[in-house]
């Protein structure tokens, strides 16, 4: 007997987030979708105690004074994060950082939050990308 046929969609979206050139933690549509973010939403973040290519993300469905408030401009939504990646010394101007993002429920008690694995991963910024950074600060 057939029970519930399984969503593609739910295994196949690859949920992502980039630190752009400005330091700001943008996030993909298809992430803002999964996450379900809005302007209302905060977001919690933490390191791992053992890999410093892991943090983990705890978003809430309201703003809270110690979180990172999510912002919008337009449809796209990102984290003012620019403070804190600069201390975490990532090269952020010469670098492209990406987050593979993954639910990671067993975090959520410590978070109070839902909770959300981000697997750091980099490559060199190119031309294209320096000139989008260029363009954001007209």
């Amino acid at each position: 007997m057939i029970a519930k046929r399984f969503n593609a969609k739910e295994f196949t979206v690859r949920l992502k987030a980039t630190i752009q050139a400005t330091g700001k933690l943008g996030f993909t549509q298809d992430t803002i979708d999964q996450l379900r973010l809005t302007s209302e939403c905060s977001v919690f973040l933490a390191p791992d105690d053992e890999n410093k290519k892991v943090m983990y993300m705890g978003v809430l469905r309201e703003r809270m004074e110690d979180a990172f408030p999510v912002l919008s401009s337009g449809k796209y939504f990102y984290l003012n994060t620019t403070n804190l990646f600069k201390a975490l010394k990532l090269d952020f101007e010469h670098k492209v950082y990406m987050f593979d993002l993954s639910r990671f429920e067993e975090g959520d008690d410590a978070m109070e939050a839902e909770c959300y694995k981000m697997d750091l991963r980099w490559k060199e910024r190119t031309n294209d990308d320096k000139e989008i950074k260029d363009e954001s600060k007209e």
